[in-house]
């Protein structure tokens, strides 16, 4: 499928996310990077923080979501989402991520060189068999703490607390890189 046939029939596809929009903090970006005939968006996060605990030991697929934000984390409201955790839960903070198909291989090292001077430098480009040019732009700055095992909370309220300021951090600076 040629790039503005893929462009359309992206365009008509609903949001598969588990949140089901994009995040306020990117909208304009990504209406922007969708209104130029060069590229168009396939995947975004803003970033997040967030308290989830598997089920079946499986982490990504299929777990419990406790928490989640898209700006900065709440003391209180971490605190309160610990109550419910009845299995291994973890604390999780995932930065900024877009994923953007773009036209030509010259538009996609334009946008990457943009992706790594604003800080995301664990972008990439990808080119699939059939040619299409696929650009991920993210960084490496996470942050992944367990919470608990079988039940039983390993960290306290203080820990929690130093955790939460160091997510929030970290989305400040991620803010920020999606800024520039």
């Amino acid at each position: 499928m040629d790039f503005s046939k893929a462009k359309q029939s992206r365009q008509k596809v609903i949001d598969l996310s588990k949140k089901g929009s994009i995040d306020d903090a990117i909208v304009p970006l990504v209406d922007k990077i969708n209104s130029s005939s060069s590229y168009f968006t396939t995947s975004s996060c803003s970033g997040r923080i967030c308290v989830f605990q598997e089920k079946n030991g499986v982490q990504k697929k299929g777990c419990e979501w406790l928490y989640v934000t898209h700006s900065y984390g709440s003391n209180q409201e971490l605190e309160s989402c610990m109550s419910k955790i009845t299995g291994d839960a973890f604390f999780k903070f995932e930065p900024f991520i877009l994923h953007v198909q773009c036209s030509a291989i010259q538009n996609a090292r334009v946008m990457h060189e943009a992706a790594i001077a604003s800080g995301f430098r664990n972008s990439g480009i990808s080119i699939g068999k059939r040619g299409k040019i696929m650009l991920a732009i993210r960084s490496t700055h996470g942050l992944e703490v367990p919470l608990s095992k079988e039940g039983r909370l390993l960290i306290n309220t203080e820990y929690l607390h130093h955790i939460t300021e160091l997510a929030n951090e970290k989305m400040k600076e991620n803010f920020k890189r999606i800024d520039r």
